[in-house]
């Protein structure tokens, strides 16, 4: 439970006429106390040594007809291997268990098991073969609430392997003969837990020896559960914190006293472990259980308290409706309260928030839409679609008009191959939906990196990095969307061909620059963008990676930008059209601190075959980039053009140029 259920439920609980107890006490706990340890007969023994005082409370407990014993101590220890001691001093209490195996079960941890020769002497040879553990031995953790309260206790735990492991409650149920144990368990007790009978050790150890007949009378027919109840040692915060604690109750006839113990340690607001395994035994054998409110009645419940409260909010002022949820809330806390009483608990904390959350939300959706409605806010969303450009509106208004400002930028634009082809073979709903599946990925990329998607281009798409906002990396950031796009698409394409279903490739040109950026258009509608030769540029370099086998090409000026920590290749000079002159265009590979040997060898190389090519020695410029196709296995996406320049220079050979300049000319777009 949350702190909020878990709090009001144990405050419920605490409402003593809401669930009286029912069934008896078929369930007393025998207290290792501090008045037990100090003892006469006790005080000069160590507990490690305690094997004949178990031996004999053992046999006592079964002369006595109880159904099953439970030691919620861990006996991880023989005291048959203390060198000063008789090795056959736990012979005695190893024959007890091995007697009595039948009715008792041993608790262990996760972290200590039972000792082996205890393991031993509880072993079953009928039940257990086959066994990790005996029966006789079970789990005694316990696994609080969220708030540190131990409201439920677990029948079996999950082992990380997933095998189920028996809690130590269960166990003892199973051994008492009694009903299944519900997982979990809701602790519910109409009294303090410490209410149980409990009794000294001491006192019954002596009873054994005076008046055998006094420890039948209080323990026949009973599950009997022993633990320790020191301040010090294995305490929990428990759902009976709120209730009165129990007073001690004394016994006595013919030197046997057998009282009943009160509150252990009533200061310290917490309860000693033992007793919260012997509520679950005595919740489940009584039939004194509380169960949550079913899924569907818990969501029923906190639907129709939203429904509450959107209603409440709508409907009047902001006062009334905080009484109103207010009250609310107090009814669902009463329901609560009164379920309780028939054994139900109806977690309460999600219906409250739920109305005030309704309330807020319903308060909200007033105020943008009935006072809001004609904001400039809204006015701005019909100019504008990106984040960045209304975040810049709604602190200047001049933004809100015609013209711009020259400024430096990187623009990427990014291509999907194959669009006609698949325009032939696709519905147009179809076609649709796979391009705006891959424009998302580009899009994610883009704004990833800090990038503004300007514009989609049919099957394009133009972004601007350091506009609108000011970005002094923008050259960096769009080379790493550029890298990013790249294997986001052909993965894509990869598992789309594989599922033989249509998919796209991608090509990127990237170009940096000084640039106009703002607004364009008319007076009524316009779009924010960039305008320049460095966009036009950019818009022929998406084209380039098509002539060179590649994926991402990038302009000189990006180039130097990024060269210091990116792998670039020098492709060629071209010349684009609509611009006289030549200019140096690069493959982008990837970051330098992500590439392997081969790729970082292979741009010196592939120079190297470049200047051959432009000295006009196309015989060696072709072997050495047939040898570098042939050394290198890098995917098509680095090292395809070698293949390219070397079929290139076989051609030029075959008819060499009248006048060489080393200048591939662009004759299209």
């Amino acid at each position: 439970m949350n702190w909020i259920d878990g709090w009001f439920y144990d405050l419920s609980l605490a409402t003593h006429h809401f669930r009286p107890g029912i069934g008896g006490d078929p369930v007393a706990v025998i207290a290792m106390d501090r008045g037990s340890l100090d003892s006469e007969e006790l005080a000069a023994t160590p507990r490690v040594l305690f094997g004949p005082v178990w031996a004999k409370l053992i046999d006592g407990l079964v002369n006595a007809q109880v159904k099953a014993i439970g030691f919620d101590i861990i006996f991880s220890y023989s005291a048959n291997r203390f060198p000063a001691l008789d090795a056959q001093y736990d012979r005695g209490f190893y024959d007890a268990l091995a007697r009595h195996h039948d009715r008792l079960v041993l608790a262990r941890s996760a972290r200590q098991p039972v000792a082996a020769p205890v393991e031993a002497a509880v072993y079953d040879v009928d039940d257990d073969p086959g066994s990790d553990e005996p029966a006789a031995i079970a789990f005694a953790e316990l696994i609080p609430d969220s708030d540190g309260v131990q409201r439920g206790v677990s029948a079996a735990l999950r082992a990380s392997d997933g095998h189920l492991l028996p809690t130590f409650s269960a166990a003892l149920l199973r051994r008492a003969r009694g009903p299944a144990m519900p997982n979990p368990l809701l602790l519910a007790p109409a009294a303090p837990l410490e209410a149980i009978p409990t009794y000294r050790l001491i006192d019954v150890l002596r009873c054994l020896d005076r008046q055998p007949a006094a420890v039948t009378d209080a323990f026949s027919g009973k599950v009997v559960l022993v633990g320790s109840n020191l301040p010090e040692e294995d305490r929990k915060r428990t759902p009976d914190r709120f209730m009165r604690e129990p007073q001690m109750r004394l016994a006595e006839s013919d030197g046997c006293r057998l009282g009943r113990l009160g509150a252990s340690h009533a200061e310290g607001a917490t309860t000693p472990g033992v007793f919260v395994h012997a509520a679950a035994v005595q919740a489940v054998l009584t039939g004194d259980l509380v169960r949550p409110v079913p899924l569907f009645g818990r969501a029923l419940a906190a639907v129709l308290a939203s429904l509450c409260g959107s209603l409440l909010g709508f409907a009047v002022t902001p006062w009334l409706a905080v009484l109103g949820v207010a009250a609310l809330a107090a009814a669902g806390f009463a329901l609560a309260a009164g379920l309780l009483a028939f054994g139900f608990w109806l977690p309460i904390a999600v219906p409250a928030a739920a109305a005030v959350g309704s309330m807020v939300l319903a308060y909200l959706v007033r105020f943008l839409v009935e006072e809001r409605r004609r904001r400039r806010i809204q006015h701005a969303f019909s100019h504008y679609l990106a984040p960045s450009i209304v975040d810049r509106l709604s602190e200047s208004e001049a933004e809100l008009r015609l013209g711009g400002e020259r400024r430096e930028v990187t623009v990427m634009f990014a291509d999907l191959s194959g669009f006609t082809s698949l325009s032939t073979k696709l519905p147009p709903e179809e076609l649709m939906a796979v391009t705006n599946s891959y424009h998302a990925m580009m899009v994610e990329a883009v704004e990833a990196t800090g990038g503004y998607v300007n514009q989609f281009l049919g099957d394009a798409v133009m972004a601007i990095w350091g506009a609108p906002l000011p970005d002094r990396d923008h050259a960096a950031n769009a080379a790493r969307a550029a890298l990013r796009i790249v294997e986001t698409i052909m993965r894509a394409k990869g598992e789309a061909d594989a599922l033989g279903v249509p998919g796209y490739a991608v090509k990127i040109g990237i170009n940096t620059g000084p640039a106009v950026v703002g607004n364009v258009g008319a007076p009524r509608r316009y779009n924010y963008t960039a305008v320049g030769e460095t966009v036009n540029i950019a818009a022929r370099l998406e084209s380039v990676p098509e002539d060179y086998g590649c994926r991402i090409v990038v302009g000189p000026a990006t180039a130097a930008a990024i060269a210091d920590r990116f792998l670039l290749c020098e492709l060629d000079w071209i010349k684009v059209k609509g611009k006289d002159d030549a200019f140096s265009v690069f493959q982008l590979i990837g970051e330098k601190s992500g590439t392997d040997t081969a790729e970082l060898h292979y741009p010196a190389q592939y120079g190297a075959g470049l200047e051959r090519y432009r000295a006009g020695d196309f015989s060696a410029a072709e072997d050495i980039w047939r040898r570098q196709a042939e050394d290198y296995d890098l995917g098509s996406a680095v090292s395809a053009p070698s293949t390219i320049m070397a079929r290139r220079c076989a051609d030029l050979k075959s008819a060499p140029p009248v006048a060489w300049d080393g200048v591939f000319v662009k004759t299209s777009k």
